[in-house]
């Protein structure tokens, strides 16, 4: 990485093949998708060129490579997130223009309220209930214990209640 922060495309080359088994593995596990994995793991790459003069030499090169992947992975879950569309199919077409509006509404205000939230604790509330993924899979993500883990999402979830009034 000190040879491509110092201008060798050779050594993005080494580091792109070098990695790429280990890292799209990463990105499959968490997203069980082979083409979504493929799409985060050149995210990453193209995250590392953008913060490559932010890379110190004199640190190991590995954890500072999966804390980037860690950010790309809660963007991609906070993108999907905010994404989501109303769905309009047989069953909900029934429902009047006001109960659209208010599921619109109600999913603008969450994910208004998701953005108070630090990436790390946003991905936390989204996977474990969002998602329903278990504070233990969540850990090994983010790298903290079970317990932080915990912590977090209940540290989060107080914030959001603090400041969330339903409407």
């Amino acid at each position: 990485m000190a040879d491509y922060a110092a201008g060798s495309a050779d050594a993005f080359d080494e580091l792109f093949r070098r990695y790429e088994p280990i890292a799209c593995a990463w990105f499959r596990r968490r997203v069980a998708s082979e083409d979504r994995a493929w799409d985060l793991y050149q995210e990453l790459f193209l995250r590392l060129h953008r913060a490559r003069h932010t890379y110190d030499p004199s640190r190991p090169f590995r954890p500072w490579f999966f804390q980037v992947a860690r950010s790309v992975l809660i963007d991609d879950v906070r993108r999907a997130f905010r994404a989501r569309e109303l769905p309009l199919d047989e069953t909900s077409s029934a429902a009047t223009a006001g109960d659209a509006e208010r599921e619109v509404a109600a999913r603008e205000e969450a994910t208004q309220q998701l953005g108070r939230l630090s990436a790390e604790s946003a991905h936390v509330v989204v996977g474990s209930l969002v998602l329903g993924r278990g504070y233990g899979d969540l850990a090994a993500e983010i790298g903290k214990s079970r317990d932080a883990v915990k912590q977090i999402a209940s540290r989060a979830l107080r914030k959001l209640r603090t400041g969330w009034t339903p409407g």
